[in-house]
Formats: structure tokens, C-alpha cells, sequence
């Protein structure tokens, strides 16, 4: 029964995750932590393992689709290396109650401002989702090109260092940032989180396995779940509306801020 259990948290955890651009660790972790004996370093790591074979695993789907930014996607990750690298030390020497408490704050603000706001949805992709499919518009190929090299480093480090402290990944901070912020679509923004946070989320799993952190057990058997979820959340992204994936990730931020208030 363990096993199952962990094969369908897996599963559920990848598909959602990838629809949202999030990864799959938000709803992995405090799992762990709730109903298995693993310490919260352990389980950050273990998460990010997780993280990575999602975002590993769904984005051959996402390249296929030509829904990346490329260049944005990997400023994000060269500017998340160091980040993940504080946040591994992080997680282990310093007090994470007052941390928890303003970012709870954060999370819960951010998902009632998703709700509240009006989705910037393009005409292209409401035709777009119409018909079943997407491809980047030249609004968003030029912001590739134009968003300013510091900014995307800068931000690119904030996601590094939540990623690693929380083992959940920032794919859920990420696509509000890249809609909200620089006018991209829900469909581009998703994926090019998914491609970020595959590159950046690899560079933070490397200290939990050089310091015996990750739980391999659990990997294993939450792997299988994994890679068939995000092959089904990236097939579902494509045929879902911007405003669903909008809601479901104004829906993860808020329970992810919640679960923060509790574990305090």
C-alpha cells in the first residue's frame, strides 16, 4: 500500500505540476512531511528530486510544441544556480519560523490577486486554445529578446533559493512573474518554467546528494508516477483554457501559504 501510494502521489503531484508550470513538489513535500518519518531537509531534497524528473520528464513535450522562450528560460536557470546553493545551506542552519510566516503571507496574497485579476489572455491564444493548439506569438518572441539580462538573473535567483529552502521548485512564483510582469501568455509561460526549472532544479539536487539528504526509496517508487504525470499534464496544458490553468495556480499558492501557517 505504501508503494501505491507513493506511485499515485507521484502521478497526481507531476500532472498538476506540469499544467501549472510548477513542478510537482508543492503537493510532494508536505505530503512527506505530514505522513512519513523523513525530516524536512530530507524531504526538501527528496522533493527536488522529484521536481527535477517532472520537469526533466514533461519538457521533450513542451519543446515539441515550440511553446519555450529559450533565452529567458535560461537566464532564469544560470541566475537559480547560486540561489539553490544559499537555499540548500539555508534549510539546514537557520530558523525557518519567521521565513515561513511572511512567505505564507506572500503566497496567500499572490493567489487571491490571481483570482481577483482579470487573466491577460491574447487573441491569438484564445484562437489558439479554440482549435487545440499554440504557438509562440511575436509579442512574446520579442520578449525573449528585450527582457533585460539582470532582471530575469535577479529573478531567476529569488526562484533558486525558495526552490532548494522548500524542495517545491518556484514554477508557482515564476508564471505569475513572466504573465503578470512581462505580458507573456499562459501557455508560453508554463513551459518556459517547466524548461527553468529543469536546469535550475538539478544544480540544487546535487548538494542533497552529496550530503545523503535524498530519500532514493522514495524516488524510486514516486518516479514511476512522475514520468507518466507529466507526460499527461503537459498533453492536458495544451488543451486547457489560460483562465483554468490561472485558477489552478491561484489554488496552489494559496494552499501552498496555508500549509506554511500550519507547519510553523
Amino acid at each position: 500500500m505504501v508503494i501505491t501510494a507513493l506511485i499515485l502521489l507521484g502521478f497526481t503531484a507531476s500532472t498538476y505540476g506540469t499544467i501549472i508550470g510548477a513542478g510537482g513538489g508543492f503537493l510532494f513535500v508536505p505530503v512527506l512531511v505530514m505522513f512519513y518519518d523523513i525530516s524536512p531537509e530530507a524531504a526538501a531534497a527528496t522533493g527536488l528530486a522529484i521536481v527535477f524528473l517532472n520537469a526533466a520528464a514533461g519538457l521533450p513535450v513542451f519543446l515539441k510544441q515550440h511553446r519555450v522562450l529559450l533565452r529567458t528560460g535560461l537566464l532564469l536557470a544560470a541566475g537559480a544556480f547560486p540561489g539553490t546553493l544559499l537555499g540548500e545551506r539555508l534549510v539546514r542552519f537557520s530558523s525557518e519560523a519567521v521565513f515561513y510566516a511572511l512567505f505564507a503571507c506572500l503566497l496567500i496574497g499572490l493567489g487571491l490577486y490571481l483570482i481577483l485579476k482579470k487573466t491577460p489572455q491574447a487573441k491569438d491564444e484564445v484562437a489558439a486554445t479554440a482549435e487545440n493548439s499554440y504557438t509562440l506569438n511575436e509579442k512574446e518572441l520579442n520578449e525573449d529578446q528585450t527582457i533585460k539580462l539582470p532582471v530575469l538573473l535577479g529573478i531567476g535567483s529569488m526562484l533558486g533559493v525558495i526552490s532548494s529552502f522548500f524542495g517545491i521548485g518556484g514554477g508557482w512564483l515564476l508564471v505569475p512573474i513572466l504573465v503578470y510582469g512581462f505580458g507573456l501568455s499562459l501557455k508560453a509561460a508554463t513551459a518556459t518554467s517547466i524548461f527553468a526549472l529543469a536546469l535550475y532544479s538539478l544544480s540544487g539536487l546535487i548538494p542533497g546528494i552529496v550530503n545523503n539528504a535524498v530519500d532514493w526509496n522514495i524516488v524510486l517508487w514516486s518516479g514511476a508516477g512522475v514520468l507518466a504525470g507529466a507526460q499527461a499534464g503537459a498533453i492536458l496544458s495544451k488543451k486547457m483554457k489560460g483562465t483554468t490553468i490561472t485558477r489552478l495556480l491561484a489554488t496552489v499558492v494559496i494552499v501552498i501559504g496555508a500549509s506554511m501557517i500550519f507547519q510553523m
